[in-house]
């Protein structure tokens, strides 16, 4: 039993010692045969990794050529621009002829346009600069003349750089090279390119106020409207304290304490005082402006009205008793003040004696642009008997004015405004005084010729007469 026991054992032994060593060989070749499939994958990934990384480095070998070829081109095409036009010209039928003496020319005919496919497409350079290029290909011309010979034929086949889009529409153009600043010429062409592309760019601007267009560009009455009036401010009146009870009339409402004025009342006596000073204007009548504030854009407005109707002007100071008391006031003036003038404002030249010398020399209308300030040549104007038109606001008294327009005397605008269409209608009535004096002189010289030649006639008659 013991030797059994024991043979048992040994086997057992022997056959757990087998299993053992066959399931040792068995993970032993599971981990070689994983370990080759991981060897495998890795040694693909790594593979793969290289040639993308191969591929990497001559796209960017390639990249890198092309860029420093677009770069030499680049230099190539600068070097060849500050070239002289005619050694340019010369080198261009130099390598012409030595294009055209190649036997293989379907060869040159592929490397030229594998050459333009590169300009264009690698370059990529816009199609006037193309043009300016002497790799440009353009039809083949020739320009040939009846006396010279097959010889002096000149290829065109490739462009000069001095040629370029504008030369047959400015066949007088001169380029200048690159490394030469631009002359009149091109500058002149730029301009009026920049004008064509970006010209009608940005916004426009209508109906734009100019202080100026009222003093040299005065508009007439019928120009006017409401909407001018209100623009200019001739609507803003005084405050409700300084109101007068007689101006209700020309009152349209009251905003913030302040009176607003009619506006519609305003145009219709602009209207009126048009016409009355166009009418002594037409007449030969003397106009006098009176504006006496410290602004000098009213002063201007003055000296521009009086040059426009030849009249006068007032811009510093009233000094009273300047028309009823003009004898003490005009013995400060040295000199003649007194002239004698036609129709047409020309000079007579006949002398004034002394009988005249006493007589009262006074305006025939008076515009006061601030007649609140001016109360003395109201005055004296009343005494005189001298009709006046003014600027009338809510705290002026109209009835000490002939003829009052209803407007804000304060704003330089507004008195700008009324100045100017005044002087309007006035320069009218003196254009037509000084157009129909034209016509009486050139009748009247008519007249004269006619009754000349009708007296030399009868002279003749009578003579004869005596004769026979």
């Amino acid at each position: 039993m013991m030797g059994s026991s024991k043979s048992y054992v040994t086997l057992h032994r022997g056959i757990v010692r087998g299993a053992l060593l066959r399931r040792q060989a068995y993970s032993t070749a599971a981990v070689e045969e994983k370990s080759l499939e991981q060897m495998s994958q890795r040694e693909l990934r790594e593979k793969a990794v290289a040639e993308a990384l191969a591929r990497e480095e001559e796209a960017a070998a390639k990249a890198k050529a092309l860029r420093e070829l677009k770069n030499q081109t680049r230099d190539l095409l600068s070097s060849l621009n500050k070239i002289p036009s005619t050694l340019v010209t010369s080198r261009l039928q130099k390598l012409q002829g030595e294009l055209d003496g190649i036997p293989n020319q379907e060869k040159v005919k592929q490397l030229d346009q594998e050459l333009e496919e590169f300009m264009i497409e690698k370059m990529n350079l816009p199609q006037y600069e193309i043009q300016n290029r002497p790799w440009a290909v353009v039809p083949k011309q020739t320009i040939s003349n009846g006396e010279q010979g097959k010889d002096d034929e000149v290829s065109t086949q490739i462009k000069s750089t001095t040629s370029n889009s504008y030369t047959s529409q400015f066949p007088n153009l001169k380029p200048t090279p690159d490394y030469k600043p631009y002359s009149t010429q091109e500058l002149y062409l730029r301009q009026l390119a920049h004008s064509r592309q970006s010209g009608n760019l940005g916004s426009e601007l209508s109906n734009v106020y100019r202080p100026r267009d009222e003093v040299k560009k005065p508009r007439s009455v019928s120009e006017t409207t409401i909407s001018t009036l209100m623009a200019a401010g001739c609507h803003l009146g005084h405050a409700k304290a300084m109101w007068r009870p007689s101006t209700q009339p020309y009152i349209y409402g009251e905003y913030n304490g302040i009176h607003l004025i009619d506006l519609n009342e305003t145009l219709s006596a602009l209207n009126r005082a048009t016409q009355v000073i166009k009418g002594v204007a037409a007449k030969g009548g003397i106009i006098l402006y009176v504006g006496t504030t410290k602004n000098w854009e009213q002063h201007r407005a003055l000296e521009e009205a009086a040059k426009r109707t030849r009249g006068y002007y007032v811009s510093k100071r009233w000094v009273p008793g300047t028309i009823t008391n003009f004898t003490e006031v005009t013995k400060q003036i040295g000199g003649n003040s007194r002239i004698e003038v036609d129709m047409m404002d020309q000079p007579t030249d006949r002398k004034l004696g002394e009988e005249t010398s006493g007589n009262l020399i006074k305006p025939d209308l008076v515009v006061l642009l601030n007649p609140v300030e001016n109360r003395n040549c109201i005055n004296e104007c009343i005494k005189q008997r001298i009709p006046t038109i003014g600027l009338c606001d809510t705290d002026m008294e109209p009835s000490l004015l002939t003829y009052p327009i209803p407007c804000n005397d304060d704003s330089m605008r507004a008195s700008s405004l009324m100045t100017g269409i005044l002087s309007k209608s006035a320069e009218e009535g003196l254009n037509e005084r000084l157009n129909l004096s034209k016509e009486y002189k050139l009748a009247q010289s008519k007249f004269g010729n006619k009754l000349a030649q009708k007296t030399a006639r009868i002279v003749n008659s009578s003579t004869r007469s005596a004769t026979a």
